[in-house]
């Protein structure tokens, strides 16, 4: 093994694809609870319990996808490491409500002026962002703290986006959503330092078989940080046209990575040895993104889907940190 390797992968063999089923209950009454939404983060694939709060969710593919359970009026519950082939019983537990806290500290900025930034960098200044609407604007909560200049948003509902431009309507789950700015502006350019959002994420597909919608789907796909995860889980840069680069050496495929003999399965372990590198896509112009690994001893464990965890300590620049709602496909997309 070379010692200049980026990357060290461990595969793993995992035949049988990940079939999950289960019973949601009330916490409290012991009932089975009927129309509860149950989906894989990120995904098109989702169901609702039946009148016996029975549910069955498949992929083809075993993945590190969370399962969300989701139900209005109870504490909406995510579950990782998923066990397959056993009957999982969920309870859940209703959501007590509580009033808004008052804030003393002054908001100078209109509801309208922080919408404006808000969709921006929500849905993302692209063409599939600005061809994005949000539905339901009424239920999201803005605020301006003039402390240390974040614009925070947050919603007791779901977000609905209607993606006009990749035939997708989008329930989105905020968790997290804070704009940090450098001065007491709403200004945008070169006054935003970071965007953080997080939250859970359900694909439903309204193309209708479109193929203008369906050569965009490959378009905003080619170059995605989701490209490059299942280019790294098929040890495959040189076929999806990316091209890597450790200062000014460029790297090849066995710089990077090392297989073994069992690379038939599911999951797969991934160790970096390099902190930073420049990603470039030769399909795409004014392509430049970097990938900074924060635990450089982290094993990371990788899907087919494009998945992979931790997911914190991986963090992407350039390019692939502009991309937003409005340039998300699902999960599953491709398969």
């Amino acid at each position: 093994m070379r010692l200049s390797a980026v990357l060290f992968l461990i595969f793993t063999i995992h035949l049988q694809s990940q079939e999950i089923q289960g019973v949601i209950f009330d916490v409290e009454t012991q009932e089975p609870l009927f129309g509860v939404s149950v989906y894989y983060d990120g995904s098109s694939v989702g169901t609702i319990t039946d009148e016996e709060g029975s549910f069955r969710i498949r992929l083809p593919y075993q993945n590190k996808a969370i399962l969300v359970v989701s139900h209005l009026g109870y504490v909406t519950k995510k579950i990782t490491n998923l066990p397959s082939g056993s009957t999982l019983r969920i309870g859940l537990e209703e959501e007590v409500e509580s009033l808004d806290e008052v804030v003393l500290t002054s908001d100078p900025f209109s509801r309208k002026e922080k919408m404006e930034v808000f969709r921006l960098e929500f849905l993302g200044d692209t063409r599939g962002g600005r061809a994005s609407e949000i539905i339901n604007e009424e239920d999201i909560h803005l605020y301006f703290d003039s402390q240390d200049n974040t614009l925070t948003a947050s919603s007791e509902k779901p977000v609905i986006i209607q993606n006009a431009y990749l035939g997708y309507r989008i329930h989105f789950d905020i968790d997290d959503f804070k704009i940090f700015f450098k001065s007491k502006s709403l200004e945008r350019t070169d006054n935003i330092y970071q965007t953080l959002f997080d939250g859970t994420t359900r694909f439903y597909d309204t193309a209708k078989g479109d193929s203008k919608i369906v050569d965009r789907r490959q378009k905003a796909y080619l170059g995605s940080p989701r490209h490059f995860i299942r280019a790294c889980w098929y040890g495959d840069f040189e076929n999806q046209n990316f091209r890597l680069k450790k200062g000014s050496k460029n790297l090849k495929i066995f710089d990077l990575l090392e297989k073994r003999d069992d690379s038939e399965g599911d999951l797969r372990e991934v160790r970096f040895l390099e902190n930073q590198f420049v990603i470039y896509h030769r399909k795409k112009s004014n392509y430049r993104s970097t990938l900074k690994i924060s635990e450089v001893d982290t094993t990371y464990i990788m899907d087919r889907y494009g998945n992979y965890v931790p997911f914190e300590s991986m963090v992407f620049g350039g390019h692939m940190s502009s991309y937003r709602v409005g340039d998300m496909l699902p999960m599953d997309y491709g398969y």
